[in-house]
């Protein structure tokens, strides 16, 4: 296993920048696929696919995947935040409660949910997602056809 040099990640996230592209990566024994598709009316996102599957009921919390979702589901997908209460709900709380008691009736006023989701918003996040990944391979790209495949 080779691994993605400095100069390719910087031509894999051009052409994941584009439109149209058609790129692959293999990861623990599974294919992963990047498509752009159109995620609302106005918005495209970078979609992966793990072996060609995306499954609804894998947009999950993270503490909560089903039984089928592959175990590198959380390393490759983008996990997304937000607060359980708004800011200005918590301090409406705090100001009827006391910070000391606010705590006490709600131990998770300041925590967070934490989810599971397919899209990347851009190529960017995406790459720097991916290039923390040990033993990730690229398997296809057009950056490569010049190049012999890595392997």
């Amino acid at each position: 296993m080779n691994k993605i040099s400095k100069e390719q990640w910087q031509k894999i996230e051009e052409e994941m920048a584009s439109s149209y592209m058609n790129i692959r990566f293999s990861y623990q024994g599974h294919e992963l696929s990047i498509r752009r598709e159109r995620k609302n009316e106005s918005t495209t996102a970078l979609t992966v696919y793990i072996d060609g599957v995306v499954k609804g009921a894998w947009f999950c919390r993270i503490d909560n995947k089903p039984e089928d979702a592959p175990k590198i589901l959380a390393d490759v997908w983008n996990v997304r935040t937000i607060a359980r209460y708004k800011k200005a709900e918590i301090e409406r709380i705090e100001k009827i409660w006391g910070k000391r008691k606010a705590k006490q009736a709600f131990p998770d006023l300041h925590g967070r949910i934490e989810w599971l989701e397919a899209y990347f918003p851009k190529a960017s996040v995406l790459c720097r997602k991916f290039k923390k990944l040990e033993g990730l391979e690229l398997t296809k790209a057009a950056c490569l056809e010049n190049q012999p495949v890595l392997s």
